[in-house]
């Protein structure tokens, strides 16, 4: 869950591989994708001078890993480790244009039916054996696999089936045309593993073997993550770091000043509320702007009295968006009622009507639920979700709701939300690429992701179209529709599009920020120092 800016020197990573923009765009409109969606949130750190190999780069993390099973964690912060030892076939660049990573080139059949992958020559595993297309179909079929309950089984519903013709081709046979699979693979879905290292260790929780920039060293739970550089990685010169070392620091006062007193030289999720200040450092330097995330309040409409429209109702009516941003993230935000921001391709402009107090109380009692009681879940490691949490907890006393405030830890929040065991619960998804990688698991009918429960058909129907339509206007439309209903039905009261920083000491040098939140480009750093 993941549920998680610019100057004209800053090169681009799209320029440091072996496919042009061109193609790029080419491979993806195969399949419908919209890649300038976000080119307007592009922005990151100049890369001055000339690189520079050697040193560890000390970064101070805003939460535990927790899980490091690319195939079944969801937690944000282990996604944060897991990107830098682990590789997919493609990866998004920071306009979220699809570039080379596992594979060199791909492309899509005139039907749409198959896409074709040919992979890098010469990659290593960190344990020293050759990548093969083998380790594809492997890890696909992991992630099917029942006994692997994986999240993520539901991002190849429309693969009939992979094929590896030789050791450096994938093949996916799709059932149906699907517009959103590109974007798929460009996340979370296909973090290619090991067969023998998962068969020795029956999972991959606490083991990481890769062939990423770099290889696993040492976690311990709660305190640190230790990485070293991959001598045989396959982008020659890269990384420059020797190693990193990922400290856990999750109290927001306490990571800005971890580097202002140069116990870190970087920090992720850079706290709003010191933003100034540390922008202000002379010392310093800052990356981010709105990313592609949403913040929510979920409310389990398998649950009665939420099963109610009225109920659902008067909890939107409730909530006031402006004290909820000015707590949660200091204004660094967008307050919206919808999924995604007008300004994305799948957006449109929805106006947000002011808090009714006396409406909501109407319809409470319309439902016969005044006096409601009940819990708001949220993070007890993400102060700006757990902020917004206490903020409407107020907002719903207004009404005659009372909430008692459950904050939990990531591993504990996400088996609750993911079972359905809340009532409300604030929360957030981040780094989609496609609307379709928001919408399909959130929303649709059975689906692992959807803790609330939701099922409408029409939505369900819609969600189909939106996979199977290649004309980017028509999908534009799909989810318009899907958003409306979805303000109708209110599974999700949508919160603010959160604003995303990191901030590092200058001699920090090549950081790109990512919209997605990834922050890959550890690889591109090097220490002027």
């Amino acid at each position: 869950m993941s549920h998680d800016r610019a100057d004209d020197r800053a090169r681009t990573m799209l320029t440091r591989t072996r496919l042009t923009r061109r193609q790029a765009l080419q491979g993806a409109a195969g399949l419908g994708l919209a890649l300038p969606a976000f080119a307007t949130l592009g922005g990151f750190a100049s890369a001055q001078g000339t690189p520079k190999s050697g040193g560890t780069l000390k970064m101070g993390m805003q939460a535990d890993p927790a899980q490091l099973d690319p195939q079944i964690t969801q937690l944000t912060a282990a996604w944060h480790v897991i990107e830098h030892v682990y590789d997919t076939l493609i990866r998004p660049n920071e306009k979220l244009e699809p570039v080379p990573a596992l594979a060199t080139e791909w492309s899509t059949s005139a039907d749409g039916l198959t896409l074709t992958f040919k992979l890098r020559d010469g990659v290593k595993w960190h344990n020293g054996r050759t990548f093969t297309s083998d380790d594809v179909k492997y890890t696909y079929e992991r992630v099917i696999d029942p006994k692997t309950a994986s999240p993520y089984v539901s991002d190849f519903d429309n693969v009939a089936k992979v094929e590896t013709p030789d050791p450096l081709t994938v093949v996916f046979a799709m059932k149906a045309p699907d517009s959103s699979f590109l974007s798929k693979l460009m996340g979370q879905s296909l973090y290619v593993v090991p067969k023998e290292v998962v068969e020795k260790e029956g999972d991959l929780m606490q083991t990481m073997v890769g062939t990423g920039p770099f290889k696993f060293v040492e976690y311990i739970p709660n305190t640190s993550v230790k990485l070293e550089k991959n001598p045989d990685y396959w982008e020659p010169g890269k990384p420059y770091l020797d190693g990193i070392e990922m400290q856990i620091v999750s109290d927001d006062t306490q990571r800005s000043t971890a580097l202002e007193t140069n116990t870190v030289d970087f920090i992720e999720y850079a706290p709003v509320k010191d933003l100034e200040r540390l922008k202000g450092d002379s010392s310093l330097a800052i990356a981010g702007d709105q990313n592609t995330n949403i913040r929510y309040m979920a409310i389990n409409v398998a649950k009665p009295p939420f099963d109610k429209p009225e109920v659902r109702q008067a909890i939107s009516m409730a909530i006031d968006r402006k004290p909820i941003i000015e707590s949660a993230v200091f204004g660094y935000g967008t307050p919206t009622n919808i999924v995604f921001p007008a300004t994305y391709w799948a957006g449109f402009k929805s106006d947000i009507p002011a808090a009714d107090i006396d409406g909501a109380k109407a319809l409470l009692a319309k439902a016969g639920a005044t006096g409601l009681k009940c819990k708001i879940q949220s993070w007890a490691q993400y102060a700006f979700l757990s902020n917004a949490a206490i903020v409407i907890q107020e907002q719903l006393k207004q009404i005659g709701i009372n909430a008692e405030m459950d904050l939990q830890e990531n591993a504990t929040l996400l088996d609750n939300y993911f079972k359905g065991n809340f009532d409300l619960s604030v929360t957030g998804t981040s780094a989609y690429v496609d609307p379709n990688d928001v919408i399909q698991g959130n929303f649709g009918t059975g689906e692992s992701s959807n803790g609330m429960k939701y099922s409408n058909p029409k939505v369900d129907d819609l969600i189909k179209q939106g996979t199977t339509e290649t004309d980017i206007k028509k999908r534009a439309e799909v989810y318009v529709q899907i958003q409306k209903i979805l303000l109708e039905d209110l599974p999700w009261v949508n919160l603010f599009i959160a604003n995303q920083y990191e901030a590092m000491k200058n001699y920090v040098k090549g950081y790109v920020h990512i919209p997605t939140g990834s922050n890959i480009s550890i690889k591109e750093v090097w220490l002027d120092k």
